[in-house]
């Protein structure tokens, strides 16, 4: 008997783990807030968690469905590359949901190179033993090119400096990276 799994749950299993011990939890695209809400509950009660949206409505969204949780969320309406201007502690936990918005305008998405440079600056930033995760969404044309560019920044991290565990995980439409540094 197969069991299909959800890239999103396979994201969750990496995510519940590294929040065991996360006080500052980032999440770069917070976009229909299902990421922020499920970092919310799981959470340490003394964690904190920045939400990150470039489109108002997700923003709105997300403060929306987050409201009982707002005492332990920032929200920030700017671009994941901004991130090392805005949390100022090392993070423990940053999530990166790439793509659109589900339900939004399927024209505005991520873009390779800011997240390229977002997930650079994030590794610079992480807290020892940090995980960052990545999803990435190949089906669209803006999603495989930033897969592309992900790969090619993850095989020219330097080895040597690194302690890292790279978990990925493909189907026909997503496929999921978690780099712990």
């Amino acid at each position: 008997m197969q069991t299909a799994v959800n890239m999103l749950t396979i994201a969750q299993g990496v995510w519940t783990k590294a929040l065991e011990n996360a006080r500052v939890i980032v999440d770069a695209t917070s976009g229909a807030c299902k990421d922020t809400l499920y970092l919310a509950r799981h959470k340490r009660p003394d964690a904190h968690i920045y939400a990150f949206d470039v489109q108002p409505t997700a923003m709105l969204q997300t403060k929306k469905t987050t409201e009982e949780y707002k005492d332990d969320i920032t929200y920030i309406l700017d671009s994941h590359e901004n991130i090392s201007q805005v949390v100022k502690d090392n993070p423990d936990l940053v999530v990166f949901n790439l793509g659109y918005l589900p339900g939004g305008d399927h024209t505005i998405t991520t873009v390779p190179e800011v997240t390229v440079k977002a997930v650079e600056s994030a590794m610079k930033q992480l807290a020892v033993n940090g995980v960052i995760s990545i999803m990435v969404y190949p089906g669209h044309p803006s999603g495989k090119e930033e897969g592309v560019h992900l790969f090619i920044l993850l095989e020219e991290l330097p080895k040597e400096e690194l302690e890292e565990q790279l978990s990925l995980f493909f189907n026909e439409a997503e496929f999921v990276l978690a780099e712990e540094v």
